[in-house]
């Protein structure tokens, strides 16, 4: 007698990608991309999450980790109409949450914009918590870094 094996797929349409799925980022990577070389920008030789345009004479850089955008340059005007733009673009079902502040948080890390001509990336409070986290015993060999 066969044992027969039964495989079943379930597939489903999303309104919004899920957060944490690797082709949802890939894919938002490569909307993001197409859209900011629409707007003048070029993606940065070096890292692939970079895009760079001089706007009026200033350097616009957008970084970003996944859906997370970081927009520097230094009129308040261009950083508005660029956040105008994003919004009309990715905000349609809810708008984009933003950010704007001498001292920010971004991944894990405080950006601290306070003092002229100078930016401190602060990490303290995150490097607290991982070794919070960190079990006592850190002995072994792992195959991965995922693995446990």
């Amino acid at each position: 007698m066969v044992q027969q094996t039964w495989r079943i797929n379930v597939i489903c349409t999303t309104q919004k990608s899920l957060c944490g799925s690797l082709q949802a980022a890939l894919l938002f990577w490569k909307l993001l991309l197409e859209t900011l070389q629409e707007w003048g920008f070029t993606l940065n030789p070096y890292d692939k999450c970079i895009a760079n345009k001089d706007i009026k004479g200033k350097k616009c850089t957008i970084i970003w980790h996944i859906d997370d955008l970081k927009i520097s340059h230094v009129s308040k005007d261009i950083l508005e109409d660029i956040l105008n733009k994003l919004n009309n673009k990715f905000g349609e079902e809810s708008p984009l949450v933003t950010c704007q502040r001498k001292v920010l948080e971004y991944l894990g890390m405080k950006v601290d914009y306070r003092q002229q001509g100078k930016i401190e990336f602060i990490m303290y409070e995150y490097i607290e918590i991982l070794l919070e986290e960190l079990p006592a015993d850190m002995q072994g060999l792992a195959t991965t870094p995922a693995s446990s």
